[in-house]
């Protein structure tokens, strides 16, 4: 019996934007073109930015409550920037590429938990020739009544693939940290990615990663 194999086979959940592809500097941009039109009062806000909350809840928080009446315009306009505009300067993180196809030819399962819309998401994916990679895409979809944050998104996960309920949960947040202790996955921290300096003695780190080839490690 090989016993490489069997350590081989685990499964994963990644977070996308900080742990799979560089997206600040494109949603960044964005971010900043919107709020000149919009709030340009607003503009020092979107400089101390944490990529990660969804499309609306970062909204939100750029415009404060003198603003808050034009979130509905701001949200339209990000998304026309976002997706015709700046979708083709998202890059995935060097090493990325090699860690999906070896953990693909291990007979690993992959998916994607993400607070970014459905639509840009599979048109990165698409851009970046990772549609053979995963068996679950999941996106937070703001219109939805039963599945509000990452949280429950990864419980969906779970619920519906019985394979990934022992998975490894992959991200660079404190929100993603909170979506493996809820749903009772390893958390494996992409340091690389956009995570924050404080507050993760609330969190068992699994394993803490500088570079996304390292999980060809764990």
């Amino acid at each position: 019996m090989d016993l490489h194999i069997i350590n081989d086979t685990k499964n994963w959940i990644f977070d996308f934007d900080g742990t799979l592809i560089d997206s600040a500097p494109s949603v960044k941009l964005c971010y900043e073109k919107v709020t000149k039109n919009i709030a340009p009062q607003r503009i020092d806000i979107v400089k101390k930015l944490q990529i990660g909350p969804t499309l609306a809840e970062t909204a939100k928080e750029i415009l404060g409550i003198e603003f808050l009446h034009k979130h509905e315009d701001f949200v339209s306009q990000f998304k026309y920037e976002y997706d015709q505009i700046l979708l083709s300067q998202t890059n995935a993180y060097k090493g990325v590429n090699e860690m999906l196809n070896e953990l693909k030819s291990r007979g690993n399962k992959i998916a994607i938990a993400t607070n970014k819309r459905k639509g840009p998401t599979l048109k990165i994916i698409e851009h970046l020739d990772w549609g053979d990679y995963f068996s679950w895409i999941a996106c937070v979809n703001p219109e939805s009544k039963s599945i509000k944050n990452k949280s429950e998104l990864v419980r969906s996960i779970l619920t519906n693939e019985i394979d990934f309920q022992k998975s490894f949960f992959v991200g660079d947040t404190l929100n993603d940290a909170l979506c493996a202790k809820e749903n009772k996955l390893k958390f494996i921290k992409a340091s690389y990615g956009y995570s924050e300096k404080k507050g993760w003695g609330d969190f068992t780190i699994y394993q803490d990663i500088l570079n996304p080839i390292n999980i060809l490690d764990i």
